[in-house]
């Protein structure tokens, strides 16, 4: 029991470290930063925005409260999602029962480790809430249904209310575990006859605690009564979403393939014994790919991995359990020492493949793969011994799970570091890079945009300002992310604006075009700094320097460029800019910049 505890311990260190550590890492995206913005107005006294209304109400009320105590970051934006991540991890414990010590821990570690969920753990958006909700719910009836304790009905109560305030995702999860219940209330219907009577006296409070959790999260403990409205609208939101590219799909599944063999086995495993919590993962799982597919949203992977980690869970259980009951010995070590160097030389091959594309090395991994199956095959026969009176035909059966068993175990501990590598990458490498975590995070902003916001500070800070001036920075049409990032520089800015939509006359354009200039110039104002996407004139007397708002990235199309990109998620060469972002400086500051 304390090797559990510290196991869960360890798990929690973990995820925590792999969600909070360098939060701030990347800045906001653009659909970000509209959900910061919001809130940071509403949270120093600039009232509550129109686009509140846009946002799900558990994420605006909850950053309204941060922003008010802590000013604002981006660390602390998506400190929400991060700690809701950390806590969908150890939602496995309420159904130990049913998965497993060891189970449960396994389900726990594939949800941790799953590069797709730490990317939407990493960014402002509802989706990892929801899913804790939904878990919250699951695994409340699930302990209420073995202990009878009304207060697990009421967590799940509170767990309903917090997935359903936290955005369109929940309808999504929540249509899946339906539709599961429902076949699993239908396949068991003579068994199941006897759960309303229990269940029906315990949903007065279960009601009573969704109401107090709609309260709290959706108006904000009744300071933000329109919530409510909010709350209603991500129905709307989940039927007609933003969508996403159907290959996106394609690379969320190259980017899970631990907590895809745990859950094709756990499946496996459900349909063979009948077991009704892993049949109840596996239609969930089912529903919430066709989901996926029809409607490939940004979020729409959560729909499907965390059923399939629950599977995994069975798998994992499955596993240690014959690990435990198999007789050990050398042989047990020989195989498994052997098989992890084949498997290490397979992934030098790949890596080297990876750079220099050369088709001998995909000779050397063909042969590595053949060698692992032969390598079975040996200790196969070569512990098919029979014992005492057992018949060979038994003998040979043991003797082939005996080994399959250990490769399972090597090929899991192989996926683990290529997991773990690939999640660690998705947290502190290349946050930011839309090769990173593709379609989970959508147009990701480059972190150049920081150099844009230290220079546009360093300016305004050694510059005197002049007495006329009535502002020192102008945002043109300016992306909310570049706002969000210059909003502690809010006190200079500018009225905001279109250059192109105010009375003509000569403008200098970065391509040498004539544009309009608006009546604020023309009236003799000029501020210090203008900040404009690249492309848009602005009057005579600035000059400008370009920063890389988003690079630009098309998906591999050679095999040697997947395989880099599955192992590193870094391209062969830099990537270009897909939109930039120029700060433009009056050209009478050149002497204040110098100094």
């Amino acid at each position: 029991m304390h090797r559990e505890r510290l196991l869960w311990l360890i798990l929690l260190l973990l995820a925590a470290t792999l969600r909070l550590a360098d939060l701030g890492a990347a800045p906001l995206t653009s659909a970000e930063a509209v959900g910061a913005l919001a809130a940071y107005r509403a949270a120093h006294g600039g009232g509550i925005p129109p686009e509140a209304r846009e946002i799900p109400p558990l994420l605006f009320h909850a950053h309204v409260l941060l922003f008010a105590l802590f000013h604002g970051s981006d660390g602390l934006a998506r400190m929400v999602s991060a700690l809701c991540g950390v806590g969908l991890t150890l939602t496995p414990l309420l159904l130990r029962r049913y998965l497993g010590p060891w189970g449960a821990a396994g389900s726990g570690l594939l949800l941790a480790l799953s590069p797709t969920l730490l990317a939407l753990s990493r960014t402002i958006d509802g989706a990892i809430p929801a899913a804790l909700g939904v878990m919250l719910l699951v695994g409340a009836v699930a302990r209420y249904l073995d202990s009878w304790r009304s207060a697990w009905i009421s967590l799940g109560g509170v767990g309903l209310a917090l997935a359903l305030t936290a955005g369109p995702t929940a309808w999504g999860l929540l249509l899946g575990l339906a539709l599961a219940l429902a076949a699993g209330l239908w396949v068991w219907r003579e068994q199941a006859v006897w759960i309303w009577p229990m269940i029906r006296p315990a949903l007065g409070r279960a009601l009573t605690a969704f109401a107090l959790g709609l309260f709290a999260f959706g108006t904000g403990l009744g300071l933000h009564p329109a919530g409510l409205a909010a709350t209603g609208e991500q129905f709307v939101r989940w039927l007609f979403p933003e969508a996403g590219h159907t290959l996106n799909f394609v690379l969320q599944v190259l980017s899970e393939p631990l907590i895809l063999l745990t859950g094709v086995a756990g499946a496996a495993l459900a349909l063979s014994r009948r077991h009704g919590m892993g049949l109840l993962w596996l239609f969930w799982a089912a529903v919430g790919i066709v989901e996926a597919l029809l409607i490939p949203a940004p979020a729409s992977p959560v729909l499907w991995l965390v059923p399939l980690a629950g599977l995994g869970g069975l798998a994992v259980e499955e596993l240690a359990r014959a690990l435990q009951k198999s007789a050990r010995g050398a042989p047990g070590w020989v195989y498994g020492a052997l098989s992890l160097v084949l498997w290490i030389h397979s992934g030098l091959v790949l890596a080297r493949y990876s750079r220099y594309a050369q088709p001998a090395d995909l000779f050397l991994l063909g042969i590595s793969l053949a060698l692992q199956v032969l390598l079975i095959l040996l200790f196969s026969i070569a512990l098919a011994v029979p014992e005492g009176d057992e018949p060979p035909e038994e003998a040979t059966r043991r003797a082939l799970l005996f080994v399959l068993y250990r490769s399972g175990l090597v090929v899991g501990i192989v996926l683990l570091a290529v997991t773990f590598a690939a999640g660690w990458r998705v947290a502190r490498v290349c946050p930011g890079e839309p090769t990173c975590a593709p379609g989970a995070v959508p147009a990701p902003v480059a972190r150049d945009l920081r150099w844009l916001v230290a220079e546009a500070e360093r300016i305004l800070t050694q510059t005197p300002a002049r007495g006329e001036e009535g502002c020192r920075l102008r945002l043109v049409d300016s992306n909310p992310a570049v706002v969000w990032a210059l909003r502690d520089l809010r006190s200079r800015f500018c009225p905001t604006e279109s250059l192109s939509e105010n009375r003509p006359t000569q403008a200098k354009s970065p391509v040498g075009t004539s544009h309009s200039e608006p009546n604020a110039f023309a009236s003799g104002e000029r501020p210090a700094l203008i900040v404009a996407p690249a492309g848009i004139p602005v009057p005579e007397g600035y000059y400008g320097t370009p920063f890389t708002l988003r690079r630009a990235w098309t998906l591999p199309r050679t095999s040697y460029e997947w395989t880099r990109w599955w192992l590193y998620r870094t391209p062969l060469s830099p990537l270009p800019p897909a939109e930039q972002v120029v700060l433009w400086v009056r050209e009478d500051l050149k002497l204040g910049q110098n100094q």
